[in-house]
């Protein structure tokens, strides 16, 4: 009896448990919490203060002096973020370039060693997968047509083919297209989206399960061989090794390729626990081209070639994706690209053989029709057509006047689709569904999400040259010559830093972060950036409404009659605040954030573009303009603003509403800036309250 009480008792519990939670929205279980810690001590980012939601009022404090009307008094609000204590400086940006410089050398390391010594510099991912099998994973969604203007999901023969294909390669080749395999014929064998494969050495086979990972043997092939141009997925026979009798590891004979060195190349990351020695002989003689060559060294020191110091990223371009409306792009003959089986049953290349496209900028619109429409050709193919082109009775090439008839939804004649048949309907592609009553859930999506990521090249080392092309008949060679490398300036804030440069170092500060993010596995956060111009000024006014500087004001003295900034006192006094050029970057009082240099020392820039009007036409929910200025555009639109006047200013330019710029490509000695990132969650004021007891209610109802 007891026993079955105690198991009655037991049920009962456990169904009162399960009451109220299954069947019942309860969120996706197991997320972790996020915790500040991972920010930084004192769950901040390194070296940043923390600025909290809030409004200030913009625009000028007291009349305009200079009668500019740029400065229009405003009410803004800002959501709360982390902006960096000083300006960065040379030290820190040191880091910058010897990063770049150190990616460089292990690159050049790694292409240029033997096994083993080659493999020191980089790391192998723990899911390392061979020939074919990555290639075919390295296609994502393109081999469904993700990257297409067709919607093949749609198209069961299509789905079958990819099934077929993904069978096959796991070694189920019954019922599959790869039944028919032939293993002593030396033609490959055609799979999905014009893939090959080797069908004499590489086939599958359904008594063993394939090795899909790379093996020791693999490695040891691939470290072995600079290059294979001829390689084609697995599907030419190899005898790697080498005559080398220094090598340790022995010659390695594999069954099929998987490439060299500088095919696997993009598949690993660079190890940056393996330090680089320079002064190894063996290490210098392989990084010789890295250095000056005789003729241009001075004094005969051996020194870095920094023209070579080029650092490659990319960033999203999230305003163009998030724009409504169709872009149009080349119209082109789709059949040239794709295989129809309705249309050419003997198309060579694979089911779908897909092309990229390039998008034509909004210059090229023909008309304000934003929406592509999804037609059914002869053979029940799905076809996006640009209807701003294609009508009744028109064909392309004859745009003007050209009438869309809204009732043709199927296309008899597909050769009067030439030239219609769009390789990327644009930024509205259909991802919505049209039930039986003829509803459209009208929901759109990108073809081609690559064509957002912008990528760049740039060159990291800052102008050191700067401070004799900014002052005609001046002596600063003194200055160019040691204010960026030398030790003395290492606290000083760094300069001849351009616009892009600026924006280039935010990226790699970015990735820096989230490189150690990853591998203590925690999440990203925010971006490192420059500050917006609107941001930049709520951080100068440090919480203070209505004040001229960021120490306050109206004065720029203290009751000691000591200067507050480093600027130019007194008709040309440098040295009476204390500072002839710039000074170290913690220099002075810092203001109510505790943000030092908030005024002087140098000018900072922000990520806004410069426009007279801007104060007039931004929002006052964290206003921004942000204007991508291309080659061909005129000077004027290429001005980004700058903020807190410098060294060589005079004091109207260290007030907080002093708006002004500088061209986005040039490079002073008098221009600097600092970093924030953009903080998680509600941004109160308390922020030891928000890390602490809102965490703590997460917590618990999770």
């Amino acid at each position: 009896m007891k026993k079955l009480i105690s198991l009655f008792v037991l049920f009962s519990i456990l169904f009162a448990c399960n009451s109220g939670v299954e069947g019942n929205l309860v969120g996706v279980r197991g997320r972790s919490t996020f915790y500040p810690d991972v920010l930084g001590p004192g769950k901040l980012p390194y070296g940043m203060v923390y600025i909290p939601s809030g409004a200030y009022q913009t625009g000028e404090d007291d009349e305009d002096i200079m009668g500019l009307h740029t400065s229009r008094v405003k009410t803004v609000s800002v959501p709360a973020f982390y902006m960096d204590q000083t300006e960065i400086s040379n030290n820190e940006y040191r880091q910058f370039v010897e990063w770049v410089r150190d990616s460089i050398a292990r690159e050049k390391l790694y292409r240029r060693s033997y096994d083993d010594e080659a493999e020191r510099w980089i790391n192998v991912p723990d899911n390392f997968f061979k020939e074919p099998y990555r290639t075919f994973i390295n296609m994502g969604s393109d081999v469904q047509g993700g990257n297409t203007p067709f919607q093949l999901f749609m198209d069961s023969t299509n789905n079958v083919e990819v099934d077929k294909t993904i069978l096959g390669l796991l070694g189920d080749i019954e019922g599959t297209k790869m039944k028919n395999i032939n293993k002593k014929s030396d033609k490959p064998l055609d799979l999905v989206n014009g893939y090959k494969l080797d069908q004499k050495n590489n086939f599958p086979s359904s008594e063993k399960r394939p090795d899909v990972l790379m093996t020791d043997a693999d490695l040891r092939s691939i470290f072995q061989q600079y290059s294979n141009k001829e390689i084609n997925q697995g599907t030419r026979k190899v005898k790697a090794g080498s005559s080398d009798k220094a090598s340790k590891s022995p010659k390695v004979n594999t069954a099929y390729d998987q490439g060299g060195r500088l095919e696997n190349r993009k598949y690993f990351t660079l190890n940056w626990e393996e330090k680089i020695d320079y002064s190894d002989a063996e290490t210098s003689f392989l990084l010789s081209d890295m250095y000056y060559s005789e003729t241009e060294q001075f004094f005969k020191r051996k020194d870095l070639d920094t023209r070579l110091l080029f650092f490659d990223y990319y960033w999203v371009d999230f305003k163009e994706a998030a724009k409504r409306g169709k872009v149009i792009t080349k119209s082109v003959d789709a059949r040239n690209n794709f295989h129809y089986d309705s249309l050419n049953q003997s198309r060579d290349g694979g089911i779908y053989k897909k092309g990229r496209r390039e998008p034509l900028g909004k210059d090229y619109k023909v008309s304000d029709s934003h929406r592509s429409t999804l037609f059914t050709d002869l053979g029940g193919d799905k076809v996006w057509v640009d209807t701003t082109v294609f009508g009744k009775g028109k064909q392309y090439g004859d745009p003007q006047g050209a009438q869309v008839d809204n009732t043709l939804y199927s296309i008899s004649d597909t050769n009067s689709l030439y030239g219609t048949v769009l390789q990327n309907p644009g930024q509205d592609f259909d991802l919505g569904f049209t039930n039986s009553k003829g509803q459209h859930n009208a929901l759109r999506g990108h073809t081609d999400r690559s064509r957002f990521i912008i990528k760049e090249r740039i060159n990291v080392y800052p102008d050191t040259l700067c401070w004799i092309r900014d002052f005609t008949y001046s002596n600063n060679e003194a200055m160019s010559q040691n204010y960026f490398w030398n030790n003395a300036y290492d606290n000083y804030p760094v300069v001849g830093v351009t616009w892009p440069q600026a924006k280039a170092f935010s990226v790699w500060r970015s990735q820096l972060f989230r490189s150690w993010l990853q591998s203590n596995g925690d999440m990203f956060v925010n971006d490192f950036r420059l500050p917006t111009e609107t941001e930049w000024e709520r951080g100068a006014r440090g919480d203070l409404d209505l004040t001229q500087y960021p120490w306050g004001g109206p004065y720029i003295r203290n009751a000691a009659g000591c200067f507050l900034a480093n600027f130019k006192p007194l008709r040309g006094r440098y040295f009476e605040d204390g500072g002839f050029h710039t000074v170290k970057v913690y220099s002075y009082n810092p203001n109510g954030f505790g943000l030092y240099c908030m005024a002087g020392n140098v000018a900072e820039w922000c990520s806004t573009t410069f426009d007279e009007s801007m104060y007039e036409f931004g929002h006052d929910m964290s206003g921004e303009y942000d204007y991508q200025a291309q080659d061909g555009d005129p000077a004027v639109k290429k001005r980004k603003v700058i903020r807190g006047g410098s060294w060589k200013d005079i004091g109207y330019y260290l007030m907080n509403s002093t708006r002004t710029y500088e061209y986005q490509d040039s490079a002073k000695s008098y221009i600097g800036f600092r970093n924030v990132m953009t903080h998680l969650g509600r941004g109160g004021k308390d922020i030891d309250m928000e890390n602490g007891e809102e965490i703590q209610s997460d917590i618990q109802l999770k």
